[in-house]
């Protein structure tokens, strides 16, 4: 088992933290391919991870990261870590039955595989149950006696969860026929109408190292006629395992023509750690006429990882380095190991600045001296309790959540780690859980109040109000908690009633916008990340939606101080 090395975490942390959807999918897609194949991350940065990635998966709309967030916990979540945030999500997203697989999946993992004593899969289709469980879980904890799939009539949604566990060489022999190998069936429904089906069966033979491409069942020569989805597997298959010479560079060379950029991302993650030589005839001409910045990225990437085999590629990887900053991270990540790497880092290190996304200069040593600046910073704990429940207006809490990341990401030389934990959708059930669970020195709340209540959720998503005086009474018995935040409107009357437990908390008198309360959350917790006293955080946020023009909703807020 390789631990998975600090430069590739902190760009895979920096994707999920600050990417778009297809940044996000793609590095939690990585994570777990790297993961399957046996490599592991440190055991402060799976946690980090983890906490992530929980946030994520109820708070990002769009579905492929949802699904790639369980994918991603059902290799590294923990029961208590991730539990209730991917039943969260089975019920949030009951309805759609890839999220509802991924979700189980997950499940199947942190509970290795005692499905009996998971609640929340009670109304989860059997076939279901049992082929997502068969993913990630022993199948001899698992009781598949009732299991049967018949290619001709089954539910897609079967046939592709089939698909996955065959893929990922989890399937019982004969899974998808008594009489016939599975890798017959595999082949077969490489022809099936449905083009998600056919997209497995490509992928099935690309993870399956026992599956050959004798068992694929789209030709090569077919690609023209096929979606782009199919034609990315299709692609990504041929540059990696086509063992005719010829064959493989005539595949590469038209498939870096084809017009959907898809297409081209499938091919170049297909050469992420393939070479020959040869192929850098191809991929340098290729780069240079590329528009694709998801393209150019994974191909800079391939450049740098056989730089040290091929002079050209150490060349060009320069040359992208100077003419583009923001593939820099993409090529260091590639060059790792390689005499390259020394190169790269020496570019750009004068400056003292991050890229156009903000990143700092050096990813890796960013994050492989974070363990060192959390033991001379002061550790502060914060529980974020998020509540946006489905009977009520929408609020953008994770935006809210997000750019609190952000901010704490880009403070330097902070003299406190202010260490976030959030939980989403919580009910009325879980507060208390929560915050033993954590402890936290800074609790803040995220969501909806009214005069003395501020409102959670039930197990059906549904508005719950909490008295002012149960929360008080309940941060009474947390001596941990120093300060509170209650970022929702007319929190001021429940501020005024959980003041005499704390050092300091903070209310609001009036209503309160979704960008006042982002700004507000940034500009105090940022504050705090520098060393300043609750009241100057406190007076800096205040001044922060003051200096944005929106100095009536800085006035909304209230403080009150232990004498």
């Amino acid at each position: 088992m390789a631990v998975i090395s600090p430069g590739r975490t902190a760009f895979l942390k920096f994707e999920l933290d600050h990417g778009d959807a297809w940044r996000k999918k793609s590095a939690l897609q990585e994570i777990s391919r790297l993961y399957r194949r046996g490599d592991r991350f440190s055991a402060f940065s799976r946690r980090s991870f983890e906490t992530t990635i929980n946030g994520m998966v109820l708070a990002d709309r769009d579905r492929k990261v949802v699904r790639w967030c369980l994918n991603t916990l059902a290799r590294l979540g923990t029961r208590d870590g991730c539990e209730s945030y991917v039943v969260a999500t089975l019920r949030m997203y009951e309805e759609d039955p890839e999220i509802v697989a991924a979700a189980v999946a997950a499940l199947a993992f942190i509970y290795r595989g005692k499905l009996d004593e998971v609640v929340a899969l009670g109304t989860v289709d059997p076939a279901i149950r049992v082929l997502a469980a068969m993913q990630t879980a022993d199948v001899a904890n698992l009781d598949i006696s009732g299991l049967s799939i018949d290619i001709d009539k089954s539910d897609v949604e079967v046939l592709k969860l089939a698909l996955l566990t065959v893929g990922l060489n989890r399937d019982i022999q004969n899974l998808l026929h008594p009489r016939h190998a599975n890798g017959v069936i595999v082949k077969q429904l490489g022809q099936h109408p449905d083009r998600i089906v056919r997209q497995y069966s490509v992928w099935c033979v690309m993870e399956n190292r026992q599956l050959t491409l004798q068992d694929l069942g789209i030709p090569f020569a077919s690609m023209d006629s096929q979606p782009p989805n199919v034609q990315a597997k299709l692609l990504q298959l041929g540059a990696e395992r086509e063992p005719d010479p010829k064959a493989r560079h005539q595949l590469i060379h038209s498939g870096s023509f084809i017009t959907h950029p898809e297409a081209r991302i499938g091919l170049a993650k297909g050469l992420t750690h393939a070479f020959y030589d040869g192929l850098e005839g191809l991929t340098i001409g290729w780069y240079d006429v590329e528009r694709d910045p998801a393209v150019q990225a994974l191909i800079a990437e391939h450049f740098a990882r056989f730089s040290d085999a091929c002079a050209p590629y150490a060349d060009k990887a320069l040359e992208i380095v100077e003419a583009d900053p923001n593939l820099r991270e993409h090529i260091l990540l590639g060059a790792e190991g390689k005499k390259l790497y020394g190169q790269v880092r020496v570019i750009g290190a004068w400056s003292g600045m991050g890229d156009l996304f903000g990143r700092p200069a050096d990813l890796g040593a960013m994050f492989q001296n974070t363990t060192d600046l959390a033991k001379k910073a002061r550790l502060m704990k914060a529980l974020f309790l998020a509540a946006n429940p489905a009977d009520q207006t929408g609020l953008r809490i994770d935006i809210e959540a997000r750019d609190l990341r952000e901010q704490l990401a880009l403070v330097k030389d902070a003299k406190a780690v202010i260490e976030v934990e959030h939980a989403w959708a919580v009910r009325t059930d879980q507060i208390q859980r929560e915050i033993l669970n954590i402890r936290p020195e800074l609790l803040h709340f995220s969501g909806h109040g009214a005069n003395g209540i501020l409102a959670f959720e039930d197990h059906s998503g549904n508005a719950v109000q909490v008295s002012g005086e149960a929360l008080a009474e309940l941060i009474s018995l947390s001596p941990s908690i120093k300060c509170v935040v209650l970022n929702s409107c007319f929190s001021n009357s429940i501020a005024i009633l959980v003041a005499p437990h704390v050092d300091a908390v903070i209310g609001c008198d009036v209503s309160v916008g979704d960008e006042a309360a982002t700004f507000f959350t940034r500009a105090f917790y940022r504050a705090l990340a520098h060393g300043e006293s609750i009241e100057t955080a406190f007076r800096l946020a205040r001044n922060e939606l003051a200096l944005s023009n929106r100095n009536t909703e800085g006035e909304k807020y209230k403080i009150h101080v232990k004498p």
